[in-house]
């Protein structure tokens, strides 16, 4: 047999072929010979000096897991006429797998010369390469975007319709992304943003058809009618030669980030105010204690102790958590702790957890030092007949106002003279004139023969329950 390698074909009908993927070839069924020309060995990884070109060859290279279909088609081919095909993968001689498609064309056998069968065979493994290359790229961007919290999306540059959009869509938005995809167009997007930030979105896209990269913030009414704050981000995409012909975005819901800075903004004007107000309150006190003392040795011991307890109530506010309250029996239970008061001559009554307000808690724990102090050096917790009762309890005043009532009561096992100094002390002061100028509060301080009798009403915070008698 002769076989012309320049016209690709032979005297016994090999098809021409031209591809260098794809080879025509003519097997001789009665003694399983297969020919073609020499330049389309190579899809088979041999040349025909080095393996006999049989079908029993090709066979024994084919995937065993393909192997069987491929002779079930070959063995038909033999018998009828009808065009056959099958794709299987085919191992190369340097262990190389390629993907090839052998094709019947038509069943030849001429009289008195035995049965052939006409065919090609094509090196499809590019193509099946690339489809799944493809089709892995797509399930990886369908993988990415469906676990995003975020919503992606893409829309054309001249339209602006919609061409993609993600499954956080329906969870961001509260709507579905078929009914947004079924109406893809930007006023269908804008029915979804307040009017008052629509003008944003207008101007970024503006903006991203020209080159840009955009990132704008707005609110959205969300499908329940809760109100989100969305963060999106905006970018060209780009043709191979440069000119901007989709728009890509990915939309992040930032409403709890915005809060966070609203409560960080509204923390760090807090703590400007307070320590404007604590740096005053310290240098009143400095005035105060100096005006009382008389010698540097007095201040030092008199400004010290009122500076720890300035101290304690800060530790107290630094450790609260976002919103929390210093509660008045935690602050009471810290000012009788630093005196050193016994519990066998003090009795507390009140109920626990009452929370006063952040602005009350410097004058008042000063007031309470005070009053401590004095107790200490002239009365009750000084004595060993001495007792101190302190009670508490919450109402309403007649406006309807929450206010905490304390009542400190110092009592002595037979009568003692006041001493002179508790007449017109610091403490006395701040309880008469500080707190009701300063807190709004409510109070009285008598010296009694027994001791001193003191009440102090601080309003509360207006959402702060009234306990059960």
């Amino acid at each position: 047999m002769s076989i012309d390698p320049e016209r690709g074909g032979s005297d016994m009908g090999i098809p021409p072929v031209v591809s260098a993927d794809l080879a025509g070839w003519v097997w001789q069924v009665e003694d399983d010979s297969i020919v073609w020309a020499d330049r389309r060995f190579d899809i088979c990884g041999y040349r025909p000096s080095v393996i006999a070109p049989t079908m029993q060859a090709l066979l024994a290279r084919v995937h065993e897991r393909d192997r069987e279909a491929l002779r079930t088609v070959l063995l038909r081919a033999g018998e009828e006429y009808d065009e056959f095909t099958c794709r299987f993968r085919y191992w190369l001689p340097d262990g190389q797998q390629r993907c090839l498609l052998l094709k019947r064309l038509f069943l030849s056998q001429p009289v008195d010369e035995p049965e052939r069968v006409v065919g090609t065979i094509h090196d499809i493994t590019d193509h099946i390469d690339t489809g799944r290359a493809l089709q892995e790229s797509t399930a990886r961007f369908a993988q990415f975007s469906n676990a995003s919290s975020d919503v992606l999306w893409i829309r054309n540059a001249e339209t602006l319709d919609l061409e993609y959009l993600s499954h956080a869509f329906e969870r961001l938005y509260g709507s579905e992304c078929g009914a947004m995809l079924a109406h893809p167009t930007l006023e269908s997007w804008l029915s979804h943003i307040l009017p008052e930030d629509q003008h944003k979105v207008h101007d970024a896209l503006k903006r991203v058809r020209m080159g840009q990269r955009m990132v704008i913030e707005y609110r959205i009414l969300r499908g329940d009618g809760a109100i989100r704050w969305m963060r999106n981000t905006k970018f060209p995409l780009l043709d191979p030669e440069g000119h901007v012909v989709r728009i890509g975005g990915i939309g992040h819901d930032c409403t709890e980030e915005k809060e966070a800075a609203g409560r960080a903004q509204v923390l760090m004007a807090e703590l400007q105010h307070r320590t404007r107000n604590l740096m005053a309150v310290i240098r009143a006190v400095a005035d105060r204690t100096l005006s009382e003392c008389e010698s540097i040795d007095q201040f030092r011991d008199a400004y010290g102790n009122r500076i720890e307890a300035i101290a304690r109530v800060q530790s107290l506010l630094s450790s609260l958590d976002d919103g929390g309250k210093v509660a008045f029996d935690k602050l009471l239970h810290q000012e009788l702790q630093a005196h050193g008061a016994e519990r066998g001559c003090v009795v507390l009554d009140g109920p626990t957890g009452v929370g006063l307000r952040s602005t009350t808690l410097q004058t008042f724990s000063l007031a309470l030092h005070e009053l401590a102090t004095n107790a200490a050096k002239y009365g009750a917790l000084g004595s060993d007949t001495g007792k101190l009762t302190v009670r508490w309890h919450v109402h309403r005043w007649e406006d309807g106002t929450p206010a905490l009532k304390m009542t400190w009561s110092e009592e002595f096992y037979g009568e003692v003279e006041p001493h002179p100094e508790r007449k017109g002390s610091y403490g006395r002061e701040l309880i008469e004139r500080a707190l009701p100028y300063q807190l709004k509060a409510r109070t009285s301080y008598e010296l009694t023969s027994k001791g001193v009798e003191c009440v102090v009403e601080v309003p509360l915070p207006k959402t702060s329950a009234i306990p059960s008698a």
